[in-house]
């Protein structure tokens, strides 16, 4: 049986259909997406607020944070209902700061955010990249209930108003995406990203990745009261870039309502665990770190001993912001996460990536990589079988596990919620 991906540079998959079980990704969704005026509609009409112009009366300095362009939500559709709100409650147009939420990802360029945010904003509104590692940028929040300190961007204690604006995804760290994340740890110092993540190695997969009660996202919650988060504009997404649906209005009360919108997307049952996953990292596939979170999705559905084949294209190469990844790699990961518990180990962000997909491919399962973009030594170097392109990579995975194994395939896994129908 023939089957296409969604970035097509991977060609025809060949897997005798015996051994499919199926093909799983978003949900194919047959209507248009939203209107520009269905948008307009949902930020003048929030859930749990006041209208944003009511919100901001008297604001003379407004921060929207809002996500890179790792993310696909729409900002240049957005942007203008929402600062057109803002300009109707009276705040200066100097008086708004649009604050990437860069996490610890690179810097957008100039050309990216013209395209993300629109050349009537990016030419007219102060665009600013968040500096996660630059202290001077940043003040501290005090210990969390999590119990370590959360050190922040500055710009959003000095707003009148702070809005974030982002998407809705599963996610493995916070369960699923968008909400407070935005802000953290969106428009954190380095070490409270690396300590968010890190607390969610405490859970397995299935406990975290789609579950939106949990301790991570509780006490993003609680950060986000505590500065003040008045507002959350967060879409889902289908067929890349088109709205399924928008939520605007009160952290908790709009953002429950998104996750339902995301699981009615993304949520994908699958009949049994397979011997072999075929895990889809596009669109999350700019660089191996973020391609990964495909393999979390395709835990959740891989059975022990079995093989997750990550297909990604990793136009960016492996992680650019991490020049020892590829030397550390993803083959000790107890003992890297002993190294970072006992301090001999300091890039704890890193550490958290690598123990967490380590645990997996290194442990529970094995892993074939096939990109275009990591040679076979790199990718073996970190703890990766590799094969050239994906029908060679079936052929070693039915080597590993035998010509009798069911195989499942999924697209865009890296954006999708696995449920096991049969445990």
């Amino acid at each position: 049986m023939k089957i296409i991906l969604t970035k097509h540079i991977f060609g025809d998959i060949n897997i005798p259909s015996s051994n499919l079980i199926g093909v799983y990704g978003p949900r194919n969704i047959e209507r248009k997406g939203l209107s520009d005026n269905d948008i307009r509609k949902a930020i003048e009409l929030p859930i749990g607020t006041e209208p944003l112009h009511k919100l901001a009366q008297n604001c003379k300095k407004v921060v929207i944070v809002t996500d890179d362009n790792t993310r696909k939500t729409p900002l240049s559709r957005i942007l203008p209902f929402v600062i057109d709100e803002l300009l109707k409650a009276g705040v200066p147009q100097d008086g708004i700061t649009l604050l990437i939420g860069l996490g610890t990802h690179r810097p957008m360029t100039k050309d990216e955010i013209i395209l993300k945010f629109g050349s009537e904003i990016s030419n007219n509104y102060k665009i600013i990249n968040h500096a996660w590692n630059d202290p001077d940028s940043l003040i501290s929040l005090g210990i969390c209930q999590l119990g370590f300190e959360v050190v922040i961007n500055k710009l959003i204690l000095d707003a009148d108003l702070l809005i974030s604006i982002g998407s809705i995804v599963p996610h493995a760290t916070t369960g699923f995406s968008g909400g407070g994340k935005t802000i953290m740890p969106g428009v954190c110092g380095e070490k409270t990203i690396e300590d968010t993540h890190w607390m969610a190695l405490n859970y397995s997969m299935s406990e975290i990745l789609g579950n939106i009660n949990n301790l991570v996202q509780e006490s993003i919650k609680t950060i986000c009261k505590k500065v003040d988060l008045k507002m959350i504009i967060n879409t889902v997404l289908f067929d890349d870039d088109k709205v399924y649906g928008i939520v605007c209005g009160d952290l908790e009360l709009a953002y429950i309502k998104g996750v339902e919108l995301c699981k009615e997307v993304y949520s994908v049952h699958i009949p049994e665990r397979a011997d072999i996953v075929i895990a889809e990292a596009y669109p999350t596939d700019i660089d191996l770190r973020q391609a990964i979170k495909a393999i979390c999705s395709a835990d959740l559905v891989c059975r022990d001993d079995g093989v997750i084949i990550l297909v990604a294209e990793c136009s960016e190469g492996i992680a650019p912001q991490f020049p020892d990844f590829l030397k550390i790699g993803f083959k000790y990961p107890e003992k890297l996460y002993q190294a970072v518990e006992r301090g001999k180990f300091r890039q704890k962000l890193m550490a958290y990536t690598l123990v967490a997909i380590g645990r997996i491919i290194s442990g529970r399962v094995k892993s074939i990589l096939v990109s275009p973009n990591i040679n076979s030594k790199d990718a073996e170097n970190m703890g990766f079988l590799w094969a050239r392109n994906v029908n060679d990579a079936i052929e070693k995975a039915f080597q590993l596990v035998g010509k009798d194994s069911r195989i499942v395939v999924l697209k865009q896994a890296g954006k999708i919620l696995p449920i096991l129908e049969y445990k």
